[in-house]
C-alpha cells in the first residue's frame, strides 16, 4: 500500500482556515511516511522545538539550529518533568528575530533570523503501551489561522505521525496542548516525544489542492466515525 500507513489516524479533527480566497490557495497540507522522508525534505532545520520524557529542550544541533554555518552557538534547554497522561498547555512564536517556546510555565527563548515556510509536527510513540498526543493545535500568521483538533501517535498508526503545513507566514504562533502517556517506565526519552521543526523544504513535492486536503480530512472525519460506530 503506498499511501501511509498512519494516514487516516494522523488528524483524528477537522480543519478550520479563516482566510481570503487567495491566501487561501496557498496553503498546503501533507501527510509524511516516514522519518527518512522528512530529513530529505528538510535535512538542516531553521529550529526545532521538542517535547519529550525527562525534558523540553530548544538545543543546538538535533534539537535547536540556531545557525546553520556554525559561526554562533546558542544553546538552550530547560528539564521538564512530565506527568503520565496530564496534559501541558504549549506554544511555539517566531517573530522574525527570536523564537519563543512555551510548555507550561517554563520559557525558552533564542535568537534567529530568517524567512522560514514550513512547519513539520512530528509525533512519536514507539514503546508499547505508549501514546504521544498533541491537540487543539491553532497556527496564526498574518493572513490565516489554521486550527487542527489532534495529531497523534501510538502502536496502531506504526508509533509515528508526521504531518506538514506549507507556506506559513514570516512570523506565526503555534499553540496547543502535548499529553504524553506510557505504561511501563519509559527506556529512552526519544521513544515517547514531539517535535515541531521549522525551515524552508529544499526540494518541493507535488501540493494539494485545498479542496482535496479538505476532502480527505472530511473523510478522516468520517472514517473515524464510521469506526467508532462499529
Amino acid at each position: 500500500m503506498s499511501v501511509c500507513q498512519s494516514y487516516f489516524t494522523i488528524i483524528l479533527a477537522t480543519l478550520v482556515l479563516s482566510l481570503s480566497p487567495s491566501v487561501a490557495r496557498s496553503i498546503s497540507l501533507s501527510f509524511i511516511c516516514s522519518e527518512t522522508e522528512l530529513t530529505r525534505l528538510l535535512p538542516s532545520p531553521a529550529f526545532v522545538a521538542e517535547g519529550q520524557i525527562g525534558n523540553i529542550a530548544l538545543n543546538k544541533g538535533a534539537e535547536f539550529d540556531v545557525d546553520q554555518d556554525g559561526s554562533t552557538d546558542t544553546t538552550s534547554q530547560v528539564d521538564f518533568v512530565w506527568s503520565n497522561g496530564e496534559r501541558q498547555p504549549f506554544s511555539l512564536t517566531y517573530d522574525g528575530s527570536t523564537v519563543s517556546y512555551t510548555v507550561g510555565e517554563e520559557t525558552l527563548e533564542s535568537n534567529i533570523t530568517g524567512s522560514f515556510k514550513d512547519l513539520f509536527i512530528y509525533a512519536r510513540a514507539a514503546e508499547q503501551g505508549s501514546s504521544t498526543l498533541l491537540n487543539n493545535l491553532l497556527l496564526q500568521d498574518s493572513s490565516m489561522t489554521l486550527s487542527i483538533s489532534g495529531i497523534s501517535a501510538t502502536q496502531t498508526n506504526g508509533g509515528l505521525s508526521i504531518f506538514h503545513i506549507y507556506d506559513i507566514g514570516s512570523s506565526f504562533t503555534l499553540t496547543g496542548n502535548s499529553t504524553l502517556s506510557w505504561s511501563e517506565n519509559p527506556q529512552s526519552p526519544s521513544n515517547i516525544a514531539y517535535q515541531i521543526q521549522v525551515g524552508n523544504v529544499e526540494s518541493p513535492q507535488a501540493v494539494p489542492e485545498p479542496s482535496t486536503v479538505l476532502g480527505l480530512l472530511l473523510s478522516t472525519a468520517a472514517l473515524a466515525l464510521g469506526t467508532r460506530r462499529r
